[in-house]
């Protein structure tokens, strides 16, 4: 089945191919046959030689946008359109061989160089310039003067006047006729909008009356009314602007020159033809150029844009900012992160070297003058940290770093830099500095404790009696649950940091967990109360056992030996309150959010021996039952630690 499919899709897609050839190839034929019956009928031609030849135009667009093999429907073209207005046979496929070979050496000229068919270089104006309107149209030239010199049409002495007006009208047709198809191929009126569409047509309907009065009103001597138009044309849209205009006035002129409204000279109709083609030739050139260096500004002002957005996103990113120093008037120039890193608005604040160093931390502003001072001395590049106002809010840290530039007599003149936050970066290194604090502090007391208790027994165990042995067992079991604790809420935090740790909710009875959980702390020097209601929930049960844990073991360490503690389970309509009580000093109300965060403890007494992770864990395992966690006063005069489970697990 897999290879019919395949093998039915193939054929589908050669099918099709060739269908859009057929219509492709008929299409190119007709439209040959019929600009070739124009040009050749116009009384300005000269028996098969015409001023006026768009079928060149045609066959190269056509070749270059849709491939070299629709070759065939250019030679039947041109042998159908020369055989009908009065060539023999032969000379109709003579002449159709050299009109083939111009289309074809052209389009494979123009593509051997990376021609774009959008105009939109001015490397592809000039290729189509040299390769197509003046190299290619020499073959077709050559061939069909020749062809008919030969065949007696001609007097040899003609040669080279029927040449040139041969040449000349495949040449136009290279530059008006073929630049309009390649540059409307790529449907360039999708990219305007509504107003510009009215613009456009508003423009082309002026155009074209204007034209209409210059060449065939006999408004003649006043062509420069045109260029205006011209000019604007191409400011506005470019190569589409520049194609269709030059069209327009080249069609019109010409028009002119045949109906005699334009009487140029005292020549023929087809000199005044010949002579208004010249002159049309330098016009379309000199549009076509315009618009291929508006479209590279404009390309150019693109990619500007794109790389200043991506640059200012990866500032964003990297919190990363770049300035400069106009030494000479004391003018900063800021990217639009260093604004966010101060919490200013750009039109606020008109950033000079004064005001920047105003908004240095009053204890860093001299290092950070001396600093820049020292730069300019010593024309060497520096680095350093500081802290910086950011708004109304906590001062920021910033890594700045920069370098003087001086002009040739050795004077600065400016000074480039960037400026990094580096605010979380102090923050991770107080962070890791804490954690290496506390768990140094923390870890060496219990193993102090297990290794002279272990030396002591091991020495003197056989000396010692039961209740002394009884008692240093108790205190060796004592600090390795304490130093278990320890070691299982650094795992927590690391697990919770890096998302490891997923919750298994199921239906609990949060009273006999919390009564199972007090029951396994065993503090010794605290009694403790548990008043537990039957209290249902979907709760994570190892993790409300750490909760308990966490708070009971806050509550010893920071109350006095002796002190009674309260553990109280309420049943409540959409969940479960968990309250821990003491009587100890309690927590100041401007620290009962702070106590939250990690590595935070309250004011120190003779009783605190946490580390500053329990009531951060706390925080975290209640936000992951989707509950909250919060500290009032007891009623005691102590702390009051409240923890509210909700019933169901919000989805």
């Amino acid at each position: 089945m897999g290879g019919r499919s395949t093998s039915g899709n193939g054929a589908l897609i050669v099918q099709l191919n060739r269908k859009r050839y057929a219509i492709l190839s008929a299409a190119l034929f007709v439209a040959y046959v019929v600009a070739a019956k124009i040009g050749i009928e116009l009384r300005v031609a000269e028996g098969l030689i015409t001023p006026v030849w768009a079928p060149t135009g045609i066959a190269l667009a056509a070749l270059v946008l849709n491939g070299r093999g629709l070759w065939p429907a250019v030679a039947l073209g041109a042998f159908v359109a020369n055989a009908i207005s009065g060539a023999s046979i032969p000379e109709a496929a003579s002449i159709a061989v050299g009109n083939t070979l111009e289309a074809v050496v052209g389009a494979t000229l123009l593509l051997q160089v990376g021609f774009r068919p959008a105009l939109d270089r001015v490397r592809d104006v000039l290729a189509l310039i040299g390769l197509g309107a003046f190299l290619s149209t020499m073959i077709a030239a050559t061939n069909g003067v020749t062809t008919l010199v030969v065949s007696g049409d001609i007097d040899g002495s003609d040669y080279w006047s029927s040449w040139l007006l041969w040449w000349v009208g495949d040449a136009m047709g290279n530059l008006v006729v073929a630049p309009l198809l390649l540059v409307l191929a790529q449907r360039p009126w999708r990219r305007l909008t509504r107003p510009h569409q009215i613009e456009a047509l508003l423009m082309l309907a002026v155009l074209t009356a204007l034209s209409s009065l210059v060449f065939l009103a006999g408004y003649w001597r006043y062509p420069h009314l045109l260029f205006p138009l011209l000019i604007w044309a191409a400011l506005r849209f470019h190569q589409l602007g520049a194609t269709v205009g030059s069209f327009v006035v080249t069609g019109i002129a010409v028009a002119g020159a045949v109906e005699g409204t334009t009487p140029i000279g005292k020549g023929s109709t087809t000199e005044v033809v010949q002579i208004l083609e010249g002159l049309s030739a330098g016009t379309a050139v000199s549009l076509l150029i315009l618009g291929a260096v508006l479209a590279e500004r404009s390309a150019a002002g693109r990619a500007v844009a794109q790389a200043h957005a991506g640059l200012a996103e990866a500032q964003e990113l990297a919190h990363v900012g770049s300035w400069e120093w106009d030494v000479r008037v004391d003018q900063v120039t800021w990217s639009d992160e260093l604004y966010r890193l101060w919490g200013v608005e750009p039109s606020e604040e008109k950033i000079t070297y004064d005001w920047y160093l105003a908004s240095v931390h009053p204890e860093d502003r001299e290092l950070v003058a001396s600093m820049v001072e020292r730069a300019f001395t010593e024309d060497m590049p520096f680095s350093f940290e500081h802290r910086v106002r950011h708004g109304e809010g906590p001062a920021r840290w910033i890594h700045s770093r920069g370098r003087v530039v001086r002009d040739n007599a050795g004077a600065p003149v400016r000074m480039l830099g960037t400026a990094q936050d580096i605010t979380e970066r102090k923050r991770i290194d107080e962070l890791r500095d804490s954690i290496l604090s506390t768990v140094s502090h923390e870890l060496r007391t219990p193993l102090t404790s297990i290794l002279g208790f272990s030396i002591t027994l091991e020495e003197k165990g056989e000396r010692l009696d039961e209740e002394t042995r009884s008692a240093m067992v108790t205190s060796l079991s004592q600090q390795a649950l304490k130093l278990d604790r320890l070691l299982s809420d650094l795992l927590d935090i690391d697990r919770l940091r890096r998302g490891f740790m997923r919750p298994s909710f199921h239906e609990t009875d949060v009273g006999s967990l919390v009564e199972h959980a007090v029951t396994a702390f065993s503090p010794g020097s605290h009694t403790i109360e548990v008043h537990a209601d039957n209290a249902p929930a979907q709760v994570d049960a190892p993790k409300v056992e750490r909760i308990v844990d966490n708070l009971i073991a806050n509550a010893v360490n920071h109350t006095p030996p002796g002190t009674e503690i309260s553990v109280r389970v309420e049943a409540q309509k959409d969940g479960v309150l968990l309250s821990v009580d003491d009587n100890g000093p309690g927590v100041a109300e401007t620290d009962r959010e702070a106590i939250f965060d990690l590595f935070t403890r309250r004011a120190s007494n003779d009783f605190v021996q946490g580390t500053g992770i329990g009531l951060s864990l706390v925080s975290q395992f209640t936000a992951l039952h989707g509950g909250r966690v919060w500290v009032e006063e007891a009623s005691s005069g102590g702390a009051s630690f409240r923890v509210f489970l909700p019933a169901k697990h919000p989805e």
